[in-house]
């Protein structure tokens, strides 16, 4: 295996929208790096122990601005990375109480607080220095919803016994409807891409129950199962980015396609244990004798670990956690809980399966690119530095590891900016960040080294950073195997717990100058 880039850092890194830079808090600095290059762009000086109090790194990226948002509890900080120097700081926003979530608006001169409890939502304005200020937004994720052709927001707030849905127009924030919602408590808002269409979905004890809304927030229909049809309710919901369709992922695992327009059901499908499908292809992890990972074409019908196989996944956990289109809408990944494990990839125009991936721990996250459309990393609860990569048009899934020295901790991955050559992600954890690049056809690219070789001294070895050459190595031992194996297979193999998702959640507001 070729070399990997690897610098330090003191919370994980946050890759830009576009994946071209990435934001690094490095002890008292925050470092802009090039993610093609490896160099460093720009260096800012934090406030005093800014670095190990920072919460939240946002990025705003639009008709060629880019800023990156760092915030505590206590102040919020703005920098234009085509400047040299902060841009904007805010303190005191949200008083006595701590932060739920920070986050750029519709503009790059709009910044959304939302306080804890779900208090109130200020949206401040950078250039004015002025907020406005709305009560009582929903404790949920997500609660808000930009329409992509306007800039109007839709927020769910619950003043009292109901929810609410506003509709803020933008600039002026000046609310434009109060909808009062059927709801007996939202779970979320979404607009569709095209910004025709909102969908509503209630808390999963009000059963399978999805509310479609015009863009200005009048109701046009409400998806639901017969109320005599037991069901767990609502666990995903997911727009294609045609606006095509739109896609309902239950709490027992079952998913529903439905058409936009008239919103009746395309298809339906359930993800049982077993797998068996005339046309798709299922793939399983395997771990070799000397601990190097990879996939092998399953025999069918194949069999996925249920959740009870793994000792960390919470028990109740159940449904429909992960329901990504791709980003041409030809693809639908899902993931249910019953089966933590097991990822499908299904057709939404045929309903049919293309691909399941079986492996040995719950699967944390995964990620689309967004220039290849059928190109998905998985990224599972291991604790080894390593990325499942499928794609239709590869013979078998691929894996690749990096070289981040150990403790690992909890990792993220993410892709970057790629090229015609080269397809780059990123790991990264508390303490180190990593690059690694394959070829387009899956093979690990040796532009590795060529891309070490092209850095500088004061790229690779200023204070804080260091160069690992050497080549990935799997643990001797997985750390979590022995709290986690499946019953009845070896803990050799690898089997490691769920580490759970971390959600921060997002709030909106009202308006007083």
């Amino acid at each position: 295996m070729a070399g990997h880039l690897c610098f330090s850092c003191s919370q994980p890194a946050v890759p830009s929208i576009d994946g071209a830079v990435i934001a690094i808090i490095d002890r008292s600095q925050l470092l802009v790096r090039s993610s093609e290059t490896g160099h460093v762009q720009q260096v800012y000086d934090l406030p005093p122990g800014f670095a190990t109090s920072c919460r939240f790194i946002r990025w705003y990226q639009q008709s060629g601005i880019q800023r990156v948002l760092l915030a505590d509890d206590a102040r919020i900080v703005v920098y234009d990375i085509s400047k040299p120097q902060m841009y904007a700081e805010i303190t005191g926003a949200n008083g006595l109480t701590k932060l739920a979530n920070v986050d750029f608006g519709r503009t790059h001169d709009e910044v959304m607080v939302f306080s804890d409890f779900g208090f109130k939502l200020q949206i401040w304005a950078l250039t004015s220095k002025r907020a406005i200020e709305i009560k009582d937004p929903k404790s949920v994720l997500p609660c808000y919803s930009y329409r992509s052709t306007t800039g109007h927001l839709a927020l769910l707030t619950r003043p009292a016994s109901h929810d609410i849905l506003m509709i803020v127009a933008p600039q002026t924030h000046e609310v434009l409807e109060t909808v009062e919602l059927s709801t007996i408590d939202a779970g979320g808002v979404m607009y569709s891409p095209n910004g025709n269409w909102l969908a509503v979905w209630d808390t999963a004890s009000a059963g399978c129950r999805v509310l479609v809304l015009t863009a200005d927030g009048h109701l046009f229909k409400t998806y639901s199962l017969p109320q005599n049809e037991l069901n767990l309710g609502v666990r995903s919901v997911q727009w294609n980015p045609g606006s095509d369709f739109l896609a309902v992922g239950d709490n027992e695992g079952t998913v529903t396609v439905l058409r936009a327009n008239t919103f009746t059901p395309r298809m339906t499908f359930t993800q049982p244990a077993t797998i068996e499908s005339p046309h798709g292809s299922v793939w399983q992890e395997e771990i070799g004798p000397s601990r190097t990972r990879g996939y092998a074409e399953a025999k069918q019908p194949a069999t996925s670990p249920s959740n009870e196989s793994f000792r960390s996944v919470k028990e109740g956990d159940a449904g429909t956690s992960i329901l990504e289109f791709n980003i041409d809408g030809t693809l639908l990944a899902t993931k249910s809980n019953d089966t933590p494990s097991t990822l499908r990839i299904v057709s939404p125009q045929s309903g049919e399966l293309v691909a399941a991936l079986i492996h040995h721990a719950p699967i944390r996250a995964i990620r689309w690119h967004d220039r290849h459309a059928d190109l998905l990393l998985i990224q599972c609860a291991i604790r080894d530095p390593t990325i499942y990569v499928w794609r239709a048009s590869w013979s078998s899934p691929r894996i690749f590891s990096v070289s981040i020295k150990p403790p690992f901790g909890r990792l993220a991955a993410s892709w970057l900016s790629s090229d015609e050559g080269n397809i780059r992600y990123m790991l990264t954890n508390s303490e180190q960040l990593a690059f690694g690049q394959f070829t387009p056809d899956g093979a690990e690219s040796q532009a590795n080294r060529d891309f070490i070789n092209g850095l500088g001294p004061e790229d690779m070895f200023d204070e804080g950073h260091s160069l690992d050459l050497s080549t990935a190595r799997l643990l001797e031992h997985d750390t979590m195997a022995d709290d986690t194996a499946a019953p009845g297979l070896s803990t050799q193999l690898g089997f490691t717990s769920a580490v759970e998702d971390t959600f921060h959640y997002r709030r909106p507001s009202q308006a007083v100058p």
